[in-house]
C-alpha cells in the first residue's frame, strides 16, 4: 500500500511538473501565433498592451499550478494529505477549461488540459482514500 502511494505521488508530482513546464511553452512559444494574430489587427497601444500582460499573466498561473501540484504531491509522498485538496481544484479547473475549450474552438490542442486535468484529479483522490 505504501508503495502504490509513492508511485501515485510520483505521477502526480509528474503530472505538476507538465503543467509547469506548460508555462514556459504558453508564454513563450504560444507569444509567437499571438503576435503573427495580432499583427494583422489594428490595436490602441493600451489594449496591445494588456492583451500581452494578461497572456503572461496566465502563463505565470500556470507555473503556479503547477508548483502547487508539485508540493501537494511532495506532501503525499511523505504522508500527508495536506495540499491534495488543491491540487484537485486545480484538476478540475484544467478538466472543465479543457472540456469546454475542445467544445467551443473543436481543436485537439484542448485535450492537454483534459489530460492534464484527469491526471490530476485522478491521482490526488487516489491520494485522498489511500
Amino acid at each position: 500500500m505504501l508503495m502504490a502511494r509513492k508511485v501515485n505521488a510520483l505521477l502526480l508530482g509528474l503530472t505538476g511538473l507538465l503543467i509547469a513546464l506548460g508555462a514556459f511553452g504558453h508564454s513563450f512559444m504560444g507569444r509567437k501565433a499571438l503576435d503573427a494574430g495580432l499583427a494583422r489587427v489594428a490595436l490602441d497601444a493600451h489594449t496591445d498592451k494588456l492583451i500581452y500582460l494578461v497572456w503572461y499573466f496566465c502563463g505565470g498561473c500556470m507555473l503556479v499550478f503547477g508548483l502547487l501540484v508539485i508540493a501537494g504531491a511532495w506532501r503525499a509522498w511523505r504522508g500527508e494529505n495536506r495540499g491534495l485538496g488543491v491540487a484537485g481544484l486545480i484538476g478540475i479547473f484544467y478538466l472543465i477549461v479543457g472540456v469546454l475549450s475542445l467544445a467551443y474552438m473543436h481543436e485537439p490542442f484542448w485535450s492537454i488540459f483534459v489530460i492534464l486535468g484527469g491526471l490530476t484529479l485522478i491521482f490526488s483522490f487516489t491520494l485522498r482514500k489511500a
